[in-house]
């Protein structure tokens, strides 16, 4: 019989000196320390990074002083039992709007939002232009969906170099511990390009980085037939 922990698909991507960043800003760098082949007698390296690089999670504390940190949530809140696979292209905005989401299940914990753009991760279009997530997305969300503790996505940040204004709006829509029901994590560069629709488990596993603002983040997916 299979469970929940068999037959996972990778849902976020390698760490690497060719991660890029958000405006070509500081990225990763991986240094050997140690190396067999030198006659040490073990491999080791130093990896020096930002915290908000790769696949990774920002928490209210991002932008909120005295908003929740990242080794505040319990546990039990980076596994999401309700994941939904949405296909999204932005409106005239340039933005991710909440149309077309009207339909998204009342009890969706985790909405995962596939606009495409991920295919352009290794060209500068992928940090210099591409969509965003609108405020109003964030507002609808915390409204109409108060579920959603989670909203990830195939772009390199909620904020669109495009939109950086709207972006940042969109940022505290989601993530301001006073708005409508719960603060909602952002899971910026994610890896679905061929994640399957029929996801019926999530695993958000961040580096728990004591007091954090966001970290990287592994996250893992469960199809439906991996959990029946």
């Amino acid at each position: 019989m299979s469970t929940d922990m068999e037959c996972p698909v990778l849902l976020s991507h390698p760490m690497a000196e060719d991660t890029p960043a958000y405006g070509n800003g500081v990225g990763v760098r991986i240094r050997k320390t140690t190396s067999i082949a030198g006659g040490d007698t073990a491999n080791t390296v130093e990896i020096t990074l930002p915290n908000h690089i790769g696949t990774h999670v920002d928490v209210p504390a991002h932008f909120f002083d005295g908003g929740m940190t990242l080794t505040e949530y319990p546990a039990k809140s980076w596994l999401f039992h309700r994941p939904v696979l949405r296909d999204v292209q932005p409106g005239e905005s340039g933005l991710i709007e909440p149309e077309g989401l009207e339909d998204l299940p009342h009890d969706t914990d985790l909405l995962i939002l596939r606009t495409g753009h991920g295919r352009m991760r290794n060209e500068e279009v992928y940090w210099s232009g591409g969509p965003g997530l609108s405020p109003a997305l964030g507002t609808w969300l915390r409204d109409a969906r108060p579920s959603v503790a989670a909203v990830g996505m195939d772009l390199i940040s909620v904020t669109s170099r495009l939109h950086r204004e709207a972006g940042r709006a969109a940022h505290r829509a989601f993530l301001d511990p006073a708005g409508s029901g719960q603060p909602i994590r952002l899971i910026e560069d994610m890896d679905v390009e061929n994640a399957p629709g029929d996801l019926a488990r999530v695993l958000v596993s961040p580096f728990m980085l004591q007091s954090a603002d966001g970290a990287p983040v592994t996250v893992w997916g469960f199809p439906a037939e991996a959990v029946s």
